[in-house]
């Protein structure tokens, strides 16, 4: 049963963390993948730049028969989506930082905008970075370029090991071993998973579940193209191994 695309928006690259998680838990829907690369990263851009951008890329997004719209960044989920959502004529997901009991001491990493967000707590220290999805966004193809430290030291990080890292920029899904090779913790989260079962536990529930046919992907948008690039020549390898090319 073709029903329409499951549309994921985002500033740029981030988004495909969350794709991915999708592609896993729905392995037979079609995909549409907007990302907007050249206003990329939205997480130093204010709350009105946001709104803007994300209701002209919405509208164009709608203009295919899309089921679901999934904001693949975490700083839109926070700032727009709220304030976006009860007027859409799609249902809409976002992705946030998962909300955890902390437990030792933990570290979240996320855009200022998204950091601005949420609060400290007992054993919880939220900590923005500034330019490190920017600096993802240009080193896409040279990831290793990427130098995580210099990034934390601008940000005052403390050196220890921390229990639990919580990566609340789903661009940081491309360092996140850096992250687990400087702070060695027990648990990495972020929230891609968890947007994923929402999703498909609302298209099961109202019976939207495509159920034959492998999955689809299909790239929008003025950068379709660099992004359908990306996707092919690094993310199929980085999630699904060699096998899915």
């Amino acid at each position: 049963m073709d029903n329409g695309y499951i549309a994921v928006l985002d500033s740029g690259i981030g988004g495909f963390s969350v794709l991915c998680e999708l592609i896993k838990v729905l392995p037979h829907e079609r995909f549409l993948y907007f990302g907007d690369n050249k206003n990329a990263p939205y997480g130093s851009k204010t709350k009105g730049e946001l709104y803007y951008l994300a209701r002209k890329n919405l509208s164009y997004i709608l203009s295919y028969n899309v089921k679901a719209v999934v904001f693949g960044c975490n700083t839109l989920t926070m700032v727009v989506l709220p304030l976006i959502a009860p007027a859409c004529r799609a249902p809409t997901f976002g992705v946030y930082p998962p909300n955890v009991k902390p437990r030792g001491t933990t570290y979240l990493f996320a855009t200022p905008m998204t950091c601005a967000k949420i609060k400290e707590r007992e054993n919880l220290r939220v900590f923005p970075l500034k330019n490190l999805a920017a600096d993802i966004e240009r080193n896409k193809y040279r990831l290793e370029s990427v130098d995580l430290d210099s990034h934390l030291t601008q940000a005052k990080v403390p050196t220890a090991k921390a229990d639990t890292v919580i990566l609340g920029c789903t661009h940081y899904f491309f360092v996140k071993n850096q992250f687990i090779d400087h702070f060695c913790p027990r648990k990495i989260l972020s929230g891609e998973k968890s947007t994923a079962v929402k999703l498909k536990n609302y298209l099961n529930k109202n019976d939207l579940i495509r159920k034959s046919e492998n999955f689809t992907v299909d790239f929008i948008g003025e950068n379709s193209e660099e992004n359908f690039i990306f996707y092919n020549s690094v993310v199929k390898d980085m999630i699904f191994g060699k096998e899915k090319n």
